[in-house]
């Protein structure tokens, strides 16, 4: 199987220059949608990032950031993003990125009931799902056994020399 590179983006990284992704050959991004759930409010960059990466031939999908907040209404947060999205097409579907040092105190079982309630409701709107994680939370945080019948995993890596390049320096308003 051929390796697909892609990446994934928020508010963090700027105004993407997504000519320069393509250019890359970068085929997919991952996209921040929604803030945490405390406030589920719209990530500012991403109706840009949607439009633009859409624009230059990449695929996309978005992923949820499951924290403490998370943890005290899910159906909440979720049913928030599905309307941030407004039935958009996502090829790459919907990444739950469990990451949280929050996250990380809590059972595993829990952490696996979470996941399929995030499931349920993505999946009942037309999406696919799946889990965004380091290798440490696959090997000793999650309950990787179980959640690998259900769930393909992306396992996140960090070059060391990481400079952000597809960051844009410019001040166009998305």
């Amino acid at each position: 199987m051929a390796e697909v590179l892609g990446i994934d983006v928020s508010h963090h990284n700027g105004l993407i220059d997504w000519a320069q992704v393509a250019k890359a050959d970068k085929k997919f991004a991952i996209l921040k949608c929604q803030y945490e759930a405390k406030s589920h409010r719209k990530d500012e960059t991403f109706e840009y990032n949607y439009k633009e990466a859409g624009k230059y031939g990449l695929s996309r999908g978005v992923y949820v950031f499951i924290a403490s907040d998370s943890i005290a209404d899910p159906v909440l947060d979720a049913n928030s993003l599905i309307g941030h999205l407004k039935g958009r097409p996502l090829e790459y579907g919907i990444w739950l990125d469990l990451e949280s040092a929050a996250l990380r105190r809590v059972p595993k079982k829990e952490i696996t009931r979470l996941c399929y309630i995030y499931k349920n409701i993505f999946a009942a709107n037309g999406y696919y799902v799946g889990i965004y994680c380091n290798k440490d939370w696959y090997d000793n945080v999650l309950e990787s056994d179980v959640l690998r019948r259900d769930f393909d995993f992306w396992i996140a890596r960090y070059p060391k020399d990481d400079k952000g390049l597809y960051s844009s320096t410019s001040k166009l308003k998305p």
